[in-house]
Formats: C-alpha cells, sequence, structure tokens
C-alpha cells in the first residue's frame, strides 16, 4: 500500500477517469494515477510499484491508446509535469524531456533555425511516446534524428542510450521495461521561415488525407510488407463502417474515429470486425498499431 509519506504529496490519485487523458475520449479508471513532477518522484513511483508489485502503464499525450471500459488494475505514470517538458539547445543539439509535445518540439526548433523534424508533423503525441513507438510516416521516423535517449528503468535506475546502441524498427524499439524522461535530437542548421514553410506543406498535406479533426488514435494497423494497411481496408469497402458510436475514416480508412459517444468496446468490436474481413478476402493478418490497455 501507498504510505503515509507517499499519500501526502499530490502526485497520487485514485479512480482516475482516463477517458479525460486519452484522444479516443473513452475507457475506464485508473486504479492508481500518478503524476511526478521530478526525477526523484518518478524513482519514488517506480518503487512502489516494485514493492508492491503493481503493473505500470506509462502515459504520454493518450494519441496511441485506447483503454478498456473497465480501467485498468494497476498504476498509470503520466509523464506531464512541467519537469518532464523543458527544452533546451547546445548548437545543433535539442534536448527536450518526454512529456513535451511533438509540436511544441518542432515549433521550438523551427524558432531555433533547427530542421530535421519534419516526419513528425501532424502527430499528436509526445516525445516519450514517439520515441517508444518510433512515430513516423512517408516523411521518415523519430529515430533519424535521434542523438541518444535517457532513461529510468523500472527498478529506478537511470540510463543513457546512445543513437547506435538502440535497436529501432518500425513502430517499435528496444528500450523495454524502462521510461523514457529525456531525449537529444540532432538536427539541421535551416533559415526559419524555410522551416515552417515545410512544416505547414506537410501539415495541409496530412489535414487533407487524414481526419486531424476527429477524435482518433492515429493509425490503427501496422502496414504489412506487401501493402499498406489503409489499401486493405479501402479495398475491403470499409470505408464509412461503424460499431456503436465508432466509425471507419471516410478519409482515411486506417482511422477509426469516436463518431458519436463511442466507447471502447465499440472501438475493439470494429477492431475485430476490419480484421476478420481483411483476413477473410485477402487472407492478411492485420496488427494493431495501438496500444490496448
Amino acid at each position: 500500500m501507498i504510505t503515509s509519506t507517499e499519500t501526502g504529496d499530490s502526485i497520487w490519485q485514485y479512480d482516475v477517469p482516463l477517458r479525460n487523458y486519452t484522444s479516443f475520449r473513452t475507457g475506464g479508471v485508473a486504479e492508481i494515477f500518478a503524476e511526478p513532477r521530478s526525477i526523484s518522484e518518478l524513482k519514488k513511483v517506480l518503487q512502489f510499484c516494485k514493492r508492491e508489485q503493481k503493473k505500470i502503464f506509462v502515459l504520454g499525450n493518450g494519441s496511441n491508446v485506447l483503454v478498456n471500459d473497465n480501467g485498468v488494475q494497476g498504476v498509470v505514470v503520466y509523464m506531464g509535469g512541467a519537469h518532464f517538458k523543458q527544452i533546451k539547445r547546445n548548437g545543433m543539439f535539442i534536448c527536450s524531456g518526454a512529456g513535451t509535445s511533438l509540436s511544441e518540439l518542432m515549433r521550438k526548433a523551427a524558432t531555433w533555425g533547427l530542421g530535421g523534424l519534419g516526419a513528425l508533423v501532424g502527430i499528436p503525441g509526445t516525445v516519450g511516446g514517439a520515441v517508444v513507438m518510433n512515430a513516423g510516416g512517408k516523411y521518415g521516423n523519430v529515430s533519424d534524428s535521434i542523438a541518444s535517449v535517457t532513461t529510468m528503468t523500472f527498478n529506478g535506475e537511470i540510463k543513457t542510450h546512445n543513437r547506435k546502441d538502440i535497436d529501432f524498427w518500425y513502430r517499435g524499439c528496444g528500450l523495454q521495461k524502462q521510461i523514457v524522461i529525456e531525449v537529444t535530437f540532432l538536427l539541421k542548421g535551416a533559415e526559419k521561415e524555410k522551416v515552417f514553410g515545410e512544416m505547414d506543406k506537410i501539415f495541409q498535406e496530412k489535414k487533407e488525407s487524414q481526419p486531424l479533426a476527429t477524435l482518433n488514435a492515429g493509425c490503427i494497423f501496422k502496414n504489412t510488407q506487401g501493402f499498406k494497411a489503409a489499401e486493405l481496408i479501402d479495398r475491403a469497402n470499409l470505408k464509412g463502417m461503424k460499431v456503436g458510436g465508432a466509425a471507419v475514416s471516410s478519409i482515411h480508412a486506417n482511422f477509426i474515429v469516436n463518431a458519436e459517444n463511442a466507447t471502447s468496446c465499440d472501438i475493439l468490436g470494429l477492431i475485430k470486425v476490419i480484421k476478420n474481413t481483411v483476413k477473410k478476402k485477402y487472407n492478411v493478418t492485420l496488427e494493431t498499431e495501438l496500444q490496448i490497455w
């Protein structure tokens, strides 16, 4: 159990509705919700989890997460504290806290006349989450510009990993059982106006091809070796398909949107329909990119 000294500080909450912290706006409550404000408080949270054998769920912007309607048993570690949103520059390097939004990181870099983050335009996540899933798209991945990553293991040990020592792959990396706390990027010098112009061009392109203004969690399925998931779903005539309040986007087939007070159960049901249909029609097994808690 949480000790009296631990309950005395405001980092701990019980039965927190996670729908308020996810881009789908669905899901139940967290048994325990912790928002550490410093490295030392994060270590305290992880020590508690180890002592009490609590499962750890790391939450950033909640833009790639689907929380079960029954909630989660364990500790949700929310990296939203101010300490984890700091951004510093050292020449061509930018050091960013894991809780920084990608949009703020890119804006700051552009203001400093630093480019090289175009692959992240339009992705509504945080730096930490982007690293863990190696976020990106047609313009590249976050791993392309990383110099180093600092993490805290679930045992409370701080480690700094050079880029060459981290295994990155399509929508994943080898940083298991540790929490990203800080990332250093090596960027390229460029004219500020040019960087902002390139970012705006990519954003407008995504705005036309993705349902950015809806309640969604980005792409639901990973692309396969032979096909893009969106192409398979589109060819299966599933655009607009609904289960309860959840619908396959009519703009981009690999997006599911919360169209009308959807539940997580609705979204899971629609994911099942899509997987089964694509498997039956094309004998392709789609794998979810989305984290399901």
